[in-house]
């Protein structure tokens, strides 16, 4: 899946183990800041005189996670249409900043969410640390208003899966190994093992279902730019059926990151 949504992601994890003393992968080391030079985050305010506040910089993800409130009821993954009109977010996802719009959003006693912009800032780094990421602080956000079941995402990943696999094989191309990986993670004691961002879910944080879900719909991730699934393109009613499953895989596949990454609130 895409940095950005994976960095995320590992935000709502990291969030939850630090609340459950649970170890996780942090910055600069875990997976997901492999080509980050700097992740900062802007906007909340620090309380000054007569009421005036000022925005507080904090410089990196452990000193975001160092001002977590205490007592806090989790930390939580939504993910809000960014509606386009020209293009849907399963098209643009392949696009800097394109697709939906994910959040990390911290629950009571504030109700505050985080959004990541990235930039690159130094092409040429030696090391590949070109992007410069800014979480952008969002109050009062509004709580989901009806998450799914385990079983609801869970039945929609298999048809979803089922489906465009069919397709896939169809038409040759040249996808039906991931998704069959994806389907596979379903049943398998250790999910994320072939996973490129395999330190993304600390140990423990999750019970086994929760994380071969979150697994089959992290591995079922094909959409970006040119070679992705997006890059196809048929004649007649093939390609309505082309965008009809990839709507369908496209949904739910952020449903399962959703339910799975929420699943990590639980204690």
């Amino acid at each position: 899946m895409q940095g950005g949504i994976a960095q995320t992601i590992s935000l709502v994890f990291a969030a939850n183990a630090w609340r459950r003393k649970i170890a996780y992968s942090g910055w600069p080391n875990a997976s997901v800041y492999q080509f980050c030079d700097n992740v900062s985050f802007i906007g909340r305010k620090r309380a000054g005189f007569f009421g005036f506040g000022r925005s507080l910089v904090l410089v990196d993800p452990n000193a975001w996670l160092d001002t977590l409130p205490e007592g806090m009821a989790g930390a939580r993954l939504r993910v809000m249409p960014r509606n386009e009109r020209e293009i849907s977010d399963r098209e643009s996802v392949g696009f800097a900043n394109g697709g939906p719009m994910f959040f990390a959003q911290i629950a009571a006693p504030t109700s505050e969410a985080w959004y990541g912009k990235w930039q690159v800032t130094n092409q040429e780094a030696p090391d590949q640390r070109i992007w410069s990421v800014t979480y952008q602080n969002l109050p009062n956000m509004a709580a989901e208003v009806r998450p799914k079941s385990q079983q609801e995402v869970h039945d929609a990943l298999v048809k979803a899966l089922d489906d465009v696999l069919r397709f896939s094989e169809a038409h040759k191309l040249g996808f039906s190994e991931t998704f069959v990986a994806a389907k596979n993670a379903l049943g398998d004691e250790i999910p994320l093992r072939d996973f490129y961002h395999d330190d993304l879910v600390p140990t423990e944080l999750l019970s086994l279902t929760e994380l071969q879900i979150f697994s089959c719909a992290a591995k079922a991730w094909v959409f970006g730019g040119m070679g992705s699934w997006n890059d196809v393109w048929f004649d007649g009613d093939d390609q309505e059926v082309y965008r009809a499953v990839s709507e369908r895989l496209f949904s739910a596949i952020i449903d399962g990151l959703v339910y799975a990454t929420n699943a990590s609130a639980e204690v």
